[in-house]
């Protein structure tokens, strides 16, 4: 019964956040908040960035906010945040507002906050981080193209050729 499209955001609740899922809408009340950070980008850019725990009736989970953004947010506060995304970093789950994400003062009232169920403190696999084995055609340590298999013909088999003329 799934009809949106892939242009339409979508209501959710923390507990049914899955990773690398875009277009969300989440309501939640920020329960917490790390020490800011800053950033150093390559391009010689520095960056804020904070991380709040924020909750509803359901779970908890990481919210990552970046410079402006964080000062906007205050603890105990319910806020909705329109088209944003999960993300993963270092096997954590995390909302994130994104680029094209909003983020507004709500006036939900949560009577209970369940943060028992924490959807960050979960080891996620990165699904963008595939060992090389499992992508399609082969890769480093991949049976097809570069594996152990010397019959195989892959960079292994080459080496120990190689090696075996001299």
């Amino acid at each position: 019964m799934s009809s949106y499209s892939s242009e339409e955001t979508h209501d959710v609740k923390i507990e049914n956040v899955k990773p690398l899922e875009k277009r969300l809408n989440v309501v939640f009340m920020v329960t917490g908040r790390s020490e800011e950070r800053e950033i150093n980008k390559r391009t010689g850019e520095t960056h804020r960035v904070c991380d709040f725990t924020v909750a509803d009736e359901t779970a908890i989970i990481t919210l990552t906010l970046w410079n402006e953004d964080i000062d906007t947010v205050k603890e105990e506060q319910v806020y909705k945040l329109s088209n944003g995304f999960a993300n993963v970093f270092q096997n954590s789950l995390r909302l994130s507002k994104g680029k094209f994400g909003s983020l507004a003062e709500d006036a939900t009232v949560f009577d209970e906050i369940n943060s028992e169920n924490d959807r960050s403190a979960a080891h996620v696999e990165d699904p963008r981080r595939q060992s090389y084995g499992n992508r399609r055609g082969g890769g480093y340590g991949s049976q097809q193209s570069y594996g152990s298999d010397r019959s195989s013909g892959g960079y292994d088999s080459q080496r120990s050729n190689h090696r075996n003329r001299w």
